[in-house]
């Protein structure tokens, strides 16, 4: 029972795609959240359902006895799982109704975790239930706790090299310990200097240009659950001592280069709409025209000069700039439009530019959808990936063929695009994504469609995919589907097949059940060496 596909065939397909999007390291519970508005845009969840499905007692076994108890199911989900699940909880707490929170914070505190991480993130559950500041709660069984806090968060302010900036991002701890403050009559030099940062802070504040209202509460989440990650390896056992400075240093020292190194890896796939970049003043006060532009419903021949910006921008700008313009939350109406007056400037895109554009569009939309895409949807990927289907590939098809567990309809629209919109070059691109992927029924729909258009493929890659169909024949020996995708292979690529391919085959058919046994076998036998 502890195998994670098994545990998500018990939940509802909406909160399988949403679990699904927490293991994806750090980054999860901001992605998850961003999938989740899209949902609620279109579809009311059964969160008691969800609620409940986590609270079920399942048998667990504990200890290095392997004692057999009853915990809530919730406990079964892997480590990275559980935290990114609570902290998603807590971005998404305006969605939960509270009963439905109070009653799986009352659950986990009945077998309260080891882990002292999750113990916090439900402290932070309970703060946005009694609806206070969102910072992380203050025990007194965990003093040592928090004189390692108060020391790494003023390590880190004092550490570097803009300040302000750090105090904005720990904005969290300074609001705690002025709570504390207040509640305390005790003036400590410690309690001067964080008011006085915190008032530091407020000022910037002032200078700064605010989001609006909805928009400033969820990025103040967000850097509330990225500083709680960015913290999580300096968080020890209260029985284990305090380490020395010199210590934390060198710990803190290490994560960042840690930390760094996983960003690199991640920026391929994952967006970087976290990542801190500044604007040039020109990008900043076009905004609000640009988001006229892209919510207007007029449909001009020639797009507005001001459109040009997105040539200027290199790609990270170009994120932050779609956070802005708030361009994944256009309506599928607007999509269409918004696609056309892109495809239409004067000068295209960057390869980089249009891949970003691609993902923040299209990805979180498609991976969301629960019925067949919409006619505006399927409208504005067409358009785009016409126009830019490289990045398409990149930004949209590939990270949708590497979701555990994708859908039909996910499949129906991308075998669409290949068939309508994709040249043979990007149809090799996808087909090495296929390689690289766990198959499923759906996805030997899409390696059909790639076979049938005859895409061109290397020795090397045809090696590979040989290797592949034979590793799989045995989960598929009673597959139409399996079957009509051997069968395309060996009508489209007879010449490929050398002796060893061909007796490898005739194995993978001896053990094949459907009745297009005979059909695959007379075919293969045909093919001459």
């Amino acid at each position: 029972m502890n195998n994670f596909k098994e545990l998500m065939e018990q939940f509802q397909k909406p909160f399988q795609i949403l679990l699904h999007t927490l293991t994806l390291g750090t980054s999860g519970a901001t992605s998850a959240f961003r999938i989740l508005q899209r949902i609620q845009s279109k579809q009311s969840l059964h969160w008691r359902t969800f609620i409940e499905t986590l609270c079920q007692p399942e048998p667990f076994l504990e200890g290095n006895k392997q004692k057999l108890s009853l915990k809530p199911l919730f406990y079964l989900l892997p480590v990275l799982v559980r935290r990114n699940l609570l902290s998603f909880l807590h971005l998404a707490s305006s969605y939960v109704p509270k009963d439905c929170l109070h009653h799986l914070i009352s659950q986990l505190k009945k077998n309260l975790d080891t882990d002292l991480w999750i113990q916090k993130l439900i402290d932070v559950l309970e703060q946005d239930l009694e609806g206070g500041s969102c910072y992380l709660k203050s025990n007194s069984h965990s003093n040592r706790f928090q004189k390692q806090l108060k020391y790494l968060c003023q390590t880190l302010v004092g550490n570097s090299e803009d300040p302000s900036g750090a105090e904005k991002r720990l904005g969290w701890y300074y609001n705690q310990q002025n709570v504390s403050s207040d509640k305390s009559c005790e003036g400590t030099e410690d309690n001067i200097t964080l008011t006085q940062n915190s008032k530091k802070r407020k000022n910037i504040l002032k200078g700064a240009s605010l989001l609006e209202d909805d928009e400033q509460n969820i990025t103040k989440k967000i850097k509330l659950a990225e500083d709680i990650v960015s913290l999580e390896p300096f968080i020890i056992n209260e029985n284990q001592g305090v380490t020395s400075n010199s210590e934390n240093m060198k710990l803190i020292q290490t994560h960042m280069q840690n930390k760094m190194g996983i960003v690199e890896v991640e920026q391929e796939v994952l967006p970087k709409t976290e990542k801190k970049v500044d604007l040039p003043e020109h990008i900043k006060s076009s905004v609000s025209t640009l988001r006229d532009i892209f919510e207007a419903d007029s449909d001009k021949l020639e797009p507005p000069e001001e459109l040009n910006i997105l040539n200027e921008c290199d790609p990270s700008q170009l994120e932050k700039l779609c956070l802005l313009l708030r361009l994944s939350e256009l309506s599928e109406h607007q999509l269409p439009l918004a696609c056309n007056k892109m495809i239409s400037l004067s000068s295209d895109l960057s390869y980089s530019n249009a891949t970003v554009l691609a993902r923040t569009l299209f990805l979180t939309r498609v991976l969301s959808l629960t019925e067949p895409a919409s006619r505006f949807l399927t409208a504005a990927i067409t358009l785009f990936c016409k126009k830019y289907p490289r990045p398409i590939c990149i930004a949209m098809i590939g990270p949708l063929l590497q979701t555990p567990d994708i859908g039909n309809v996910q499949v129906e629209l991308i075998c669409r695009l290949m068939e309508d919109c994709l040249e043979p070059d990007h149809l090799t691109v996808t087909f090495r994504h296929i390689l690289s992927v766990t198959w499923s029924e759906e996805i030997l729909s899409v390696v059909h469609i790639l076979l049938e258009r005859k895409v061109e493929l290397t020795s090397e890659l045809f090696e590979q995919f040989i290797q592949k169909l034979s590793q799989q024949a045995g989960r598929f020996n009673n597959s139409v589907k399996y079957a009509k995708m051997v069968l395309a292979m060996l009508t489209k690529y007879p010449t490929y097949i050398t002796l060893v391919h061909k007796n490898m085959l005739s194995h993978v058919l001896a053990i094949h059940t459907t009745f297009l046994k005979k059909s695959m076998q007379a075919a293969l036998k045909h093919i001459n060496i």
